[in-house]
């Protein structure tokens, strides 16, 4: 999902920090062990997470491996962007308006979320 959101907002990341990234957050996430039913929480929660990362920070460890990995592009604008629609589509939801709901995740993530 991700990935999608890579390239729908055009997020100049590499996908090894995105793995890096996504396995940070979720083996730390309290929801982690729930079911799928949890993904709006886990994208709002996934661009908070993004948003507060230190923005001078250019160099991180990929999980198992002793190898670090580097790069200077700045994605907190874009994940903040993401997560304040994120906001937006789970409130829309919550009010029972669905497809404003879908129209937001498909605004961060394109055509493929939700299906």
């Amino acid at each position: 999902m991700v990935r999608d959101w890579k390239y729908t907002s055009k997020v100049n990341v590499s996908g090894i920090l995105i793995d890096t990234l996504a396995y940070r957050f979720l083996k730390d996430w309290k929801y982690k062990n729930e079911s799928y039913i949890y993904y709006d929480w886990m994208s709002r929660d996934f661009f908070k997470y993004l948003k507060e990362l230190d923005k001078s920070q250019i160099r991180w460890l990929v999980p198992g491996s002793d190898r670090y990995i580097y790069e200077t592009n700045n994605f907190n604008y874009k994940a903040t962007i993401s997560y304040n629609k994120s906001l937006e589509a789970i409130e829309a939801e919550d009010k029972g308006y669905s497809s404003t709901s879908k129209s937001k995740w498909r605004e961060i993530y394109g055509t493929k979320f939700p299906t």
